[in-house]
């Protein structure tokens, strides 16, 4: 399938924080690349390792904000 018919993400950074022991990567819409999100990843991720680990995390804030209620 196209990008066009098959909405998603793709990753486009990783980076490790050595200070602080943790890394992150950054996901671009690919329908809409002013839309991007931050996550955290296990320390050290592979490059061979960062599209499930996104995966994972993107899954993860997924459920975390279908729970939240948006005040005002």
């Amino acid at each position: 399938m196209s990008e066009a018919s098959n909405p998603g993400v793709k990753v486009v950074a990783l980076s490790h924080d050595l200070i602080r022991q943790r890394s992150i990567v950054k996901l671009v819409w690919t329908q809409d690349p002013e839309k991007s999100v931050a996550l955290p990843v296990p320390f050290g991720c592979s490059l061979d390792d960062v599209r499930d680990e996104a995966e994972k995390a993107l899954r993860a804030l997924s459920a975390e904000t279908a729970a939240l209620v948006v005040g005002s």
